[in-house]
């Protein structure tokens, strides 16, 4: 019977702790936000923010939009976005001169480079990275996808001092046949190699938006944020799950639509961001515990907090 006794105390000894640890790891979990609007003016944040000052384009010659921060968090991060295009076709001194401009009223510790570089745009871009690094003389950090890491050997690993893994957009949001480019954990698996290869410590950033995209003759046409499921009324009819098409020519969210137009609307589900959430947990040992949700602006669209927990 004493036997007994020291062998069920053994158990729940081991039990115990396991739990204990399982519950730190979660509680350690922190949570932050992107803000992405081209202005901002809210008042008493108390969440950690990334915020977008600059976006980055090139057309036919260098075009750069400054974000309106009307008010500006104690110690936010700000967030510049540079698209391929422009890294295609403007020297990286160019770029990098125009960036520390555009920084010169604020103040910061830290700056996050976004931009989904290619190998023709590898070089320019981390030459821009550098750069900035060495005259910023700032932590800088760079959004990472899933496929530079399981192909970074050919896409390379930028010089930052660490990077953010955007756990979305990941498959072909202008294909009417993919199933939701948001998030698939389905397609976000086909890329789950290298994670313990890959040198540079990551965050997780994860989204909380919805989408609608629109088709015509199946070409992808525009893209309607922020859409729920009971937008698409008795003018839609569902064709397939998440497909809808237009029965009359009338105005949707203050766009006009054309009749045999065709929805696949989009969305991201608390069990799909359990599921990613707990496949990095379990991919990568060198990372933070930090989760960017994407965005700020629907921060209250899950109980994230429980969310992180477990507590679906």
């Amino acid at each position: 019977m004493k036997k007994v006794l020291i062998l069920l105390s053994f158990i729940f000894l081991i039990v115990s702790t396991i739990f204990i640890m399982k519950n730190e790891k979660s509680q350690d979990l922190t949570i932050s936000f992107y803000s992405w609007e081209n202005s901002f003016n809210q008042k008493e944040i108390t969440e950690k923010l990334y915020i977008k000052v600059l976006d980055i384009a090139y057309s036919t010659k260098l075009e750069i939009i400054k974000s309106n921060l009307q008010e500006k968090p104690k110690d936010f991060i700000p967030v510049v976005y540079i698209t391929n295009e422009t890294m295609q076709n403007v020297d990286f001194s160019l770029i990098s001169n125009a960036i520390i401009q555009g920084l010169k009223n604020y103040e910061f510790k830290e700056l996050q480079i976004d931009c989904d570089w290619s190998n023709s745009t590898q070089s320019n871009y981390f030459k821009l990275l550098e750069d900035l690094k060495t005259k910023l003389n700032k932590t800088l950090s760079a959004t990472i996808r899933l496929h530079q890491i399981k192909y970074y050997t050919k896409t390379g690993v930028p010089n930052v001092d660490y990077g953010v893994l955007m756990y979305y957009n990941m498959s072909n949001i202008t294909d009417i046949n993919t199933k939701n480019s948001i998030l698939d954990n389905d397609i976000a698996k086909k890329y789950h190699y290298n994670f313990e290869n890959y040198k540079l410590k990551l965050k997780l950033a994860l989204p909380l938006y919805s989408q609608a995209i629109q088709f015509r003759e199946n070409k992808a046409l525009s893209i309607f944020e922020g859409v729920e499921k009971n937008d698409f009324d008795s003018n839609f009819t569902e064709i397939s799950p998440n497909l809808y098409k237009v029965l009359n020519s009338t105005y949707f969210k203050g766009r006009y639509i054309y009749k045999d137009d065709v929805f696949r609307f989009e969305d991201v589900k608390k069990e799909d961001l359990k599921i990613a959430l707990e496949d990095f947990m379990n991919l990568t040992k060198n990372r933070f515990d930090e989760i960017i949700f994407y965005t700020l602006k629907y921060k209250n669209k899950f109980d994230l907090e429980n969310l992180i927990k477990g507590k679906i």
